[in-house]
C-alpha cells in the first residue's frame, strides 16, 4: 500500500467510526463498490442487498451459519451454480473489505468455500436449428430482434440493454454496433444487412442519446430483468431447452462460429473476451476431431 493510500485508508476507518451503525454500513458498501466497473457495481450492489434483505441483520451480526443458509437460498431458488459463485464471490469481497477496514472484527466471510463451478459447455449447447426456432419463437418484431442481436452480435445482456442510438453507424453492406462490456470496454461488432436493417425499423424519429431498447414503464433502457423472461418464453414456446438463457445465445454465437471456421482472434475480439483461452474453451467443449475416432 502506498503512503497516500495507507492516509486515505486511516481516514475512511475513522470516518466509519464517527457514522451511526446504518449510515456506517451503507458508507463501508459505498467505498467498497467504488473504482469498480459501472456493471459491477450494480451487479454487485443488487447481490448485496438481496443478502441483507435476507439475513435481516447488519454487516456485524452476520455469522457462518447466515451464509450457509443463503448459500441453500440461491440453490433453492434454482439458480445456476455460475450465479451463486458470482453472488458468493461478491459477498465474500464484502466481508473482506469490512475486515480491512476494521469495521468487523474479523472475516467471518473466510470461512465460506466456494467451490469453482464447473463451465461444462456442452451442458448449454444448442444447435443452429434450435437458435433459429427460439429466434422464430418471439411474439413481436422487437423481441426478435432482441433474441437475433443476442445471437448473432454474441452480445451479454448488460451490453444489448445499455445500446445507444448514437452508438450504431452504418458500414459498407450493413452496420456496426458499439458496446460497453466488462471493465468498462469498448468495442465495435459489425452486423449484417438484415439484422442492420431491422434494428433501424425501431428508432422512429428517437434522437440519438435514446435507447435502442426501451422500457414500456420507464422509458428508459430496457432492464436486463426484462430479457431473461423474452428468452424463456421464446425457448418454451419453440420446444427447445427450458434452461436456455440470454447467454446460451451467447455460447452458441461463439461455438457455431468456431464450427463455421471462424478465426479465433475475431471470435474473441468481437465477443470481448479478456484472453483468448477464454474463446478456446468453446474450441474444446465440442471438437470436430478426436483421437479415439483413428483407434
Amino acid at each position: 500500500m502506498t503512503p497516500l493510500a495507507l492516509v486515505h485508508s486511516i481516514r475512511d476507518r475513522k470516518q466509519l467510526r464517527h457514522l451511526a451503525p446504518v449510515d456506517a454500513q451503507q458508507k463501508l458498501i459505498q467505498m467498497w463498490l467504488h473504482g469498480k466497473a459501472p456493471l459491477t457495481q450494480e451487479a454487485y450492489s443488487r447481490y448485496i442487498t438481496k443478502f441483507l434483505g435476507f439475513v435481516g441483520k447488519s454487516l456485524l451480526e452476520v455469522t457462518l451459519e447466515d451464509l450457509h443458509d443463503y448459500w441453500m437460498q440461491l440453490e433453492a431458488e434454482g439458480n445456476s451454480s455460475v450465479t451463486q459463485e458470482n453472488h458468493l464471490s461478491a459477498i465474500k469481497s464484502l466481508f473482506s473489505f469490512a475486515a480491512k477496514m476494521e469495521y468487523i472484527p474479523f472475516n467471518v466471510g473466510s470461512a465460506l468455500k466456494v467451490k469453482k463451478s464447473d463451465d461444462n459447455l456442452t451442458e448449454r449447447y444448442l444447435s443452429k436449428e434450435e437458435v433459429d426456432l427460439l429466434i422464430n419463437g418471439a411474439t413481436n418484431t422487437r423481441d426478435y430482434i432482441i433474441l437475433t442481436l443476442l445471437y448473432k452480435g454474441g452480445l451479454r445482456v448488460s451490453e444489448l440493454c445499455g445500446l445507444k442510438w448514437k452508438d450504431l453507424m452504418p458500414r459498407g453492406d450493413g452496420g456496426q454496433i458499439t458496446v460497453l462490456g466488462k471493465g468498462n470496454k469498448r468495442r465495435s461488432i459489425r452486423l449484417p444487412l438484415d439484422l442492420w436493417q431491422l434494428l433501424l425499423s425501431l428508432r422512429g424519429d428517437a434522437p440519438p442519446d435514446a435507447p435502442v431498447f426501451i422500457s414500456r414503464k420507464t422509458k428508459g433502457h430496457l432492464h436486463r430483468q426484462n430479457i431473461h423472461p423474452i428468452v424463456k418464453a421464446a425457448a418454451l414456446r419453440a420446444g427447445v431447452n427450458e434452461k436456455a438463457s440470454c447467454h446460451w445465445l451467447r455460447h452458441a454465437h461463439a461455438t457455431h462460429s468456431i464450427q463455421k471456421g471462424t478465426n479465433l482472434a475475431l471470435i474473441q475480439k468481437t465477443l470481448g473476451h479478456s484472453n483468448i483461452a477464454i474463446t478456446s474453451k468453446y474450441l474444446h467443449a465440442l471438437p470436430d476431431d478426436s483421437s479415439a475416432l483413428y483407434l
